[in-house]
């Protein structure tokens, strides 16, 4: 839980029923960086037993301050909520809109990809792209983890690192599209 904690340390996060949570991200382009890094690390540490992290994620203007994330009524949130329902018929675990038609579309893509990359990995390779993302070198993760750069290295190859930071770049440049107007 600190971990989880720690990945939001900068938004506003709510737990509720023990075993639910809301994140308000307020620099929208690092939205699927943070819930990418928030299931690594529940692919980390549920080995045995594999648990994971639903997320659905909703872009929009917030027009109040956030004080109560459950009980709040703006557009984003409610949105969120909807997508999060499609969960119940859904093996998914992620979702992402912003309610324009043609960005939704292109949202869903990245987000269906990037699901279907984060369900095939195993613990250690979890923990070898969870250091990665967090601003760590491949040789830096060797040294922290006591691997091998070469072990390092092949993790990465299997993780197909390089098509997940690609998946995060396009949310990205299409985050800030979305931001800009364009």
């Amino acid at each position: 839980m600190k971990d989880l904690e720690q990945c939001f340390k900068q938004d506003k996060v709510e737990f509720y029923r023990g075993d639910s949570f809301q994140v308000f991200i307020k620099d929208a382009e690092k939205a699927l960086l943070k819930c990418v890094k928030s299931r690594l690390l529940a692919i980390l540490y549920t080995e045995q037993t594999r648990i994971d992290i639903r997320l659905s994620v909703s872009i929009g203007v917030l027009r109040s301050d956030v004080v109560n994330m459950g009980s709040n009524m703006e557009e984003i949130f409610v949105n969120s909520g909807r997508q999060f329902d499609k969960f119940q018929n859904s093996s998914r675990r992620l979702y992402i809109n912003c309610g324009n038609t043609e960005k939704d579309f292109t949202y869903e893509i990245i987000a269906e990809y990037v699901d279907s990359l984060l369900d095939r990995l195993t613990a250690r390779q979890a923990e070898v792209l969870y250091y990665l993302l967090s601003e760590n070198t491949q040789a830096e993760t060797a040294g922290l983890l006591k691997l091998t750069p070469a072990t390092i290295s092949n993790h990465v190859r299997a993780a197909r690192y390089e098509e997940i930071k690609s998946m995060l770049n396009k949310f990205k440049i299409l985050t800030n599209q979305l931001k800009d107007g364009k």
